[in-house]
């Protein structure tokens, strides 16, 4: 379950900059959980406040206790495998859109970053314990995130991603031995039109959307295209779309009363079935059931 969940939206496009929540497990859960597919587009980074277990990222088993962090990148699989009886299970969380690192006129960010969470690095662990002193240091800068949410003080945004800059600092420095010397090859013509397309599936997710036009509107072949979305973003062109329409679906269930069938129609899908598929796949939940917990929540 999720608490004080804070969604920060652009306000050129409304898409999701940042998103910074608390989650939790009642005590009452077994200790072995089913097994539930959970995963999305953007990153991920996130931090055990309190409980112990088992953890399971990109199919490695993690032994987890409180202060230890766990990044994820794009669309990477993630679930607890197994929770302990003695303490409630919650952890403070921060999803950010890779683009918060690659974005054109980004000059204070190197490509490294990117490599922590998606590159072909084998020895970056998904895991940091918790007595290692950067797990401490990222824990604070969460906590400090979703109180300045909490708070909604005058440029909470601008503090949550100054925190995020240290955080992924921190990364930088704590994996500097096992990142590659050589930054990945992206030149910033292609990332301007690599954004510029990206802009454009936000403002069209109602509609067709193929993979020509998208690399038309980025002034590229479609294999490139579809090569240079994959490296900046960690997930397929067509996996972000889906998940950009899902996002629009739950933010009209939760702002609107527009039905199941208008919402589908709105946000792209060409049946319901397939938009009760899709939003079941990233969400756990059906549509209807998304509205009734939001709105008992």
């Amino acid at each position: 379950m999720l608490r004080d969940r804070v969604v920060i939206r652009s306000e050129v496009d409304d898409h999701v900059l940042f998103k910074v929540f608390e989650a939790y497990y009642p005590n009452k859960m077994p200790e072995v959980q089913p097994y539930y597919e959970h995963h999305h587009s953007e990153l991920e980074i996130s931090v055990i406040r309190s409980g112990a277990g088992c953890y399971s990222c990109s199919g490695v088993d993690y032994e987890f206790q409180r202060g230890d962090v766990f990044m994820h990148c794009g669309n990477d699989i993630h679930c607890f495998r197994r929770i302990g009886k003695e303490e409630c299970l919650s952890l403070l969380v921060i999803q950010f859109e890779p683009r918060f690192i690659w974005t054109p006129g980004g000059e204070w960010f190197d490509s490294k970053y990117l490599q922590i969470f998606m590159g072909d690095n084998k020895d970056i662990s998904r895991h940091i314990p918790y007595d290692s002193p950067v797990a401490e240091k990222i824990g604070r800068l969460l906590s400090d995130s979703l109180e300045e949410c909490r708070a909604q003080r005058p440029a909470s945004d601008m503090f949550v991603k100054a925190n995020l800059l240290m955080i992924l600092a921190n990364l930088a420095r704590y994996f500097y031995e096992d990142l590659n010397t050589k930054s990945m090859p992206v030149k910033t013509e292609n990332v301007v039109h690599l954004e510029h397309s990206m802009n454009y599936i936000l403002s069209h997710l109602e509609e067709e959307l193929t993979l020509d036009t998208l690399a038309r509107e980025a002034g590229m072949s479609r294999t490139y295209y579809s090569t240079m979305f994959k490296m900046l973003n960690g997930v397929s062109v067509w996996t972000y779309i889906i998940n950009q329409r899902i996002d629009r679906a739950q933010q009209l269930l939760e702002k609107t009363e527009m039905s199941v069938i208008e919402i589908c129609e709105k946000c792209g899908f060409n049946n319901l079935s397939n938009f009760n598929k899709a939003f079941k796949k990233i969400t756990g939940k059906t549509p209807s059931e998304y509205r009734k917990e939001f709105q008992q929540s």
